[in-house]
C-alpha cells in the first residue's frame, strides 16, 4: 500500500512538473533560511506545491526547532532543496535532492521527531526523489555526512563547524548551536560539568577571598601612599603588583555584586527569551568589565613580577654606588611601556576576535573558559613566559650571591667588632618576596594545563557501551585551589608591602617615642668600695713604723666583711 502512495505521489509530481515547465521562471531567492545554501535562483511551484516563496518560508519555520538542535548538519540543504528548489533556465523541472541526502537526513533527524511524538511529513518521503543524479533526472546529493568521531569535539568553531557537533556533547540537550559564532552554546542554568551545590559553594569561596585580597591590596597602597618612600626600582614594581592585585579582586567583586546570570549569561539572538552562557563577552557589558579586570591587571601583575626579579638580580650583579639610585632606573620608561602595553595588546586581541567566554563554574567571563585554543595562546603561553622570566632572573641572582667570594675583614675591624653583612636587608626582603611569589603562580599555571589538557574530555558524549561511573569528571577541589592561589597573591604582596610602611607610619602619627625614667632603688645606698693609696718615704720602715703611719677606722654597721690591710716592702699601704 504504501508502495502504491508512493508511486501516485510520484507520478503526480511529475506530471505537475511537467504541465507547469512552461509557465515556471525563475527567481532570486527571498527566503532568510535558504540564502546561503549554495545557489541564489529558485522556481515555484515547489516540491510540496506551494506556488508563493512567502508560504515556503512559513514552513520552514516550523522546523527551526530542529535545525537548531543540529540533528544532521545536512538538515538545511535538504529543507531548502525541498521548499526552495534550485532552478535554472536550461532545465525544465526544478532540482530537488536526491534520496541518498533524504535518507541520510532522516536517519539523524526522524528519532528525534519521533522522541518528542512527531510523525515524519509526508512531502519529505524518500521514495520521492531520484535514487541517484543523472542525465534523466537531476538532483542535489549534498557534501558528505563526515562528523567527527566522539572524544574529538571541541567548541571551537574550527574543530566543530556543523550543528551536528552538539549532539556530540555530554548532555545534548543543555547545548543549542549559534550560527553567528559558529559553536555550541550552554544554557545558562543547564548542569554539564557542575551541580548547583558545587556551584554555591565555588561563589562563596571566590567572593571572601576576593574581598580579603581586596582589602589587603588597598591597604598596602594606602599605606605606601602615606609613606611617600618611592625606593629603588624593585621596590615601586612590587608596589604597582599590589596595584594590579587589587584592581583584579575588584574585577571578582563586580561579578559577585552583578551576579551570575548578569554578569556571565546572555540572550540568545535567535530566541531572545532564552539565556545561554556568555561565549561572546562584547554582548554583555558586565561580562566585558569583569574580563578587562580580570585578564588585563592579572596579566600586567606578573609581568611587573618579572620586572621585581629582574631588578633584584640587577642589584645583586651590579650594587649601585651611589645610595638611593639603581642603574635600572635609566629604563624605566621601557618597563612601563612592556608592563603595561603588553596586557593591553593581548586584551584588545580578546575582544577583537570576540574570545570573551564564561565558565560554567562561577559564571565569570574570561578568555579560554570554552575554547582550548584561546586557552592554550592567551592564557597559558603569556603566564608561561612571565614565570620562565621571572625565574631565570631569580636564578641568575642566586648563582651570583652563592659564587660571590666572602669578604676579608681588615685588622681595624677584627678589632671594633664582627662584620656586617654585605647584602641590604631590603635587598634580601625583595629577592624573598620574587621567590616566594613564583609558588602560586606556578600552582596556577599548572590548573590551567590541567583544564587544557582534559576538557574536549569531560566535554564528550561517553560511548554507549561506557559507564557513566568511568567517565572523566574535573575535580572540583583544583578550580577552588585555582581560587585561591590567585586571591593569595594579592594578599601576600600586600602583607609583604605594608609591613614595614604601617610601621613607618605608626611612628609618624604617635611621634618620636620618649626613653624609660630610671627607677630609685628602695633602701639604703650600697656603699662602695675604695681604694686607698698612702705614700711613705723612699726608705724602708720597720714593723713599728708601719704601725705607726697605718690608719684605723672604727667598724660600721654594714654586711660586708671588715676591710684588711696589706703592707708592701714598697712603703705603700693598699686598703
Amino acid at each position: 500500500m504504501k508502495c502504491f502512495a508512493a508511486i501516485l505521489l510520484t507520478v503526480t509530481f511529475v506530471t505537475g512538473a511537467a504541465s507547469e515547465a512552461s509557465v515556471r521562471t525563475c527567481e532570486p531567492i527571498k527566503v532568510a533560511m535558504c540564502k546561503n545554501i549554495g545557489y541564489n535562483q529558485t522556481g515555484m511551484p515547489n516540491l510540496a506545491r506551494h506556488t508563493l516563496q512567502a508560504d515556503a518560508d512559513v514552513t520552514l519555520q516550523t522546523f527551526t526547532p530542529l535545525v537548531q538542535y543540529g540533528c544532521s548538519p545536512q538538515l538545511d540543504l535538504f529543507l531548502c532543496t525541498v521548499y526552495v528548489p534550485m532552478c535554472t533556465d536550461k532545465v525544465a523541472l526544478p532540482i530537488g535532492p536526491c534520496r541518498g541526502l533524504c535518507e541520510s537526513v532522516y536517519a539523524r533527524c526522524y528519532p528525534v521527531l519521533s522522541g518528542f511524538g512527531f510523525p515524519w511529513p509526508t512531502e519529505l518521503d524518500c521514495s520521492l526523489f531520484p535514487a541517484e543524479n543523472n542525465h534523466e533526472h537531476m538532483c542535489m546529493e549534498g557534501p558528505g555526512d563526515h562528523a567527527p568521531p566522539v572524544g574529538t569535539i571541541s567548541l571551537d568553531a574550527s574543530n566543530s563547524g556543523r550543528p551536528g557537533a552538539c549532539k556530540r556533547l555530554l548532555k545534548p540537550k543543555s547545548w543549542v548551536w549559534v550560527r553567528g559564532s559558529g559553536r555550541c552554546a550552554q544554557f545558562c542554568d543547564a548542569e554539564v560539568l557542575w551541580e548547583a551545590g558545587e556551584r554555591r559553594a565555588a561563589e562563596v569561596w571566590l567572593a571572601t577571598w576576593a574581598a580579603l585580597s581586596f582589602a589587603c591590596t588597598l591597604a598596602a597602597v594606602g599605606a605606601q601612599l602615606a609613606c611617600g618612600d618611592r625606593g629603588g626600582a624593585g621596590e615601586r614594581a612590587l608596589v604597582l603588583v599590589a596595584l594590579c592585585r587589587c584592581a583584579a579582586a575588584a574585577g571578582w567583586g563586580v561579578r559577585a555584586a552583578a551576579g551570575r546570570t548578569a554578569a556571565g549569561c546572555a540572550k540568545d539572538s535567535a530566541m531572545p527569551t532564552r539565556m545561554l552562557l556568555a561565549h561572546d563577552g562584547l554582548a554583555n557589558p558586565n561580562c566585558a568589565v569583569v574580563f578587562l579586570l580580570l585578564y588585563y591587571f592579572g596579566l600586567a601583575a606578573s609581568v611587573w613580577w618579572v620586572v621585581v626579579a629582574g631588578a633584584w638580580r640587577a642589584s645583586v650583579l651590579r650594587p649601585p654606588t651611589t645610595p638611593g639610585t639603581a642603574r635600572n632606573d635609566r629604563h624605566s620608561s621601557l618597563l612601563q611601556l612592556a608592563a603595561w602595553g603588553v596586557p593591553a595588546a593581548l586584551a584588545a586581541a580578546v575582544l577583537v576576535t570576540r574570545d570573551v567566554d564564561a565558565d560554567e563554574l562561577t559564571g565569570t567571563c574570561f578568555v579560554g573558559n570554552q575554547s582550548t585554543k584561546s586557552l592554550l595562546a592567551l592564557v597559558i603561553v603569556p603566564e608561561s613566559i612571565c614565570l620562565l622570566l621571572g625565574c631565570l632572573f631569580l636564578a641568575s641572582g642566586l648563582r651570583a650571591i652563592l659564587r660571590r667570594p666572602a669578604p676579608i675583614p681588615a685588622p681595624s675591624a677584627l678589632l671594633s667588632g664582627p662584620p656586617q653583612p654585605p647584602t641590604d636587608q631590603s635587598l634580601l626582603r625583595l629577592g624573598a618576596f620574587a621567590a616566594l611569589y613564583a609558588v602560586p603562580s606556578t600552582c596556577i599555571l599548572a590548573t590551567w594545563m590541567y583544564e587544557y589538557a582534559w576538557r574536549d574530555h569531560w566535554l564528550s558524549a561517553p560511548m554507549p557501551s561506557t559507564e557513566p561511573s568511568t567517565h572523566p569528571h574535573p575535580a572540583f577541589w583544583v578550580f577552588l585551589f585555582r581560587i585561591f592561589a590567585t586571591q593569595i597573591l594579592g594578599v601576600m604582596v600586600a602583607v609583604w608591602i605594608a609591613t614595614p610602611r604601617l610601621k613607618a607610619l605608626w611612628r609618624m602619627i604617635a611621634g618620636p617615642r620618649k626613653p624609660p625614667l630610671a627607677k630609685c632603688p628602695s633602701g639604703p645606698p650600697p656603699t662602695p668600695l675604695t681604694l686607698h693609696c698612702y705614700a711613705t718615704h723612699p726608705h724602708t720602715l720597720s714593723r713599728s713604723q708601719i704601725h705607726k703611719y697605718a690608719t684605723y677606722r672604727p667598724p660600721q654597721q654594714h654586711s660586708y666583711r671588715k676591710p684588711r690591710h696589706y703592707h708592701y716592702s714598697a712603703g705603700e699601704t693598699i686598703l
